[in-house]
């Protein structure tokens, strides 16, 4: 493996993720979406899972594994009742949700489950935000074999970014890039998995 370019990606992804948050500064101030991420809604009561989502990603298009198709799920919780604002911007940065989730691939390769919070930020009219940030678990081998990409640790950082639209009440799409690696804290092989793709959510 080459060990001097295995810090690309994860370079990448960092920047990636640095730019859809930069999107969010700039569009904080635009008409935001009524959302009910505040914890002064009129649900007030907390639920542990109160949106279930499925996806599809490309998988790890960085670092091909030769299977190219995950699928995703996830459980959300509702906003954690940490600070009361009326602002639906400064909630959704203040109010983070639990998410819970896996990505699986579909032909036996890197797998992984997942812990983070969830900020939801609303841009504007139906158009939101949406980034995650916790730890994995993988399953990727701890050496080199043909097809696979070792990560370099079992546990790493797991963080999401992207851009979704509020179809219904209780239906969103959310099309987003997600990264797993850790950062260089087990070692100098760090390549991490980098997927892309659309999850559909149902909120009860």
């Amino acid at each position: 493996m080459d060990l001097a370019g295995a810090s690309t990606p994860h370079r990448r992804g960092e920047n990636l993720f640095a730019g859809m948050f930069a999107v969010v500064v700039f569009a904080a101030g635009a008409p935001a979406l009524a959302d009910d991420s505040s914890p002064d809604a009129a649900n007030p009561g907390f639920s542990l899972v109160d949106e279930l989502r499925f996806g599809a990603f490309d998988h790890n298009f960085v670092n091909d594994e030769g299977s190219p198709f995950d699928v995703s799920f996830e459980a959300l919780s509702s906003p954690l009742r940490l600070y009361a604002s009326a602002n639906p911007v400064v909630s959704g940065f203040l109010n983070p949700r639990l998410a819970f989730g896996a990505m699986i691939n579909t032909g036996g390769r890197t797998s992984y489950a997942f812990a983070t919070l969830n900020w939801r930020i609303p841009i504007y009219s139906a158009f939101f935000f949406e980034g995650e940030f916790g730890g994995a678990a993988n399953d990727s081998p701890r050496k080199w074999e043909p097809d696979r990409v070792d990560i370099g640790c079992p546990v790493t950082f797991r963080e999401s970014g992207g851009f979704g639209y509020q179809l219904t009440a209780n239906v969103d799409v959310v099309v987003s890039v997600e990264h797993i690696s850790h950062a260089d804290l087990c070692g100098r092989v760090n390549p991490g998995i980098t997927d892309f793709g659309v999850r559909i959510g149902y909120k009860f």
